[in-house]
């Protein structure tokens, strides 16, 4: 991870971070919850700890977008 934010965190912290959204994207890549360094767990996985966390925050945008939508439907 180049800008080295998330480097150091455990797979557990990124779930206690980023929440429910955080889990289906770790199941998705078969990455168990443990005391492996994140970077360390996506290795394993062979996946790209930079595309996983870009992928987690297009999903996170989509949602808020999907649930500002909805609610100004709702009041219109």
């Amino acid at each position: 991870m180049r800008n080295g934010n998330f480097e150091q965190y455990t797979v557990e912290e990124v779930l206690q971070t980023f929440g429910a959204e955080a889990r289906a994207f770790l199941r998705e890549h078969r990455i168990d919850r443990s005391n492996l360094r994140f970077a360390d767990a996506c290795a394993a996985a062979s996946v790209n700890p930079d595309e996983f966390f870009a992928q987690l925050d297009a999903s996170m945008r989509r949602r808020a977008a999907r649930a500002a939508k909805q609610n100004v439907a709702e009041y219109a």
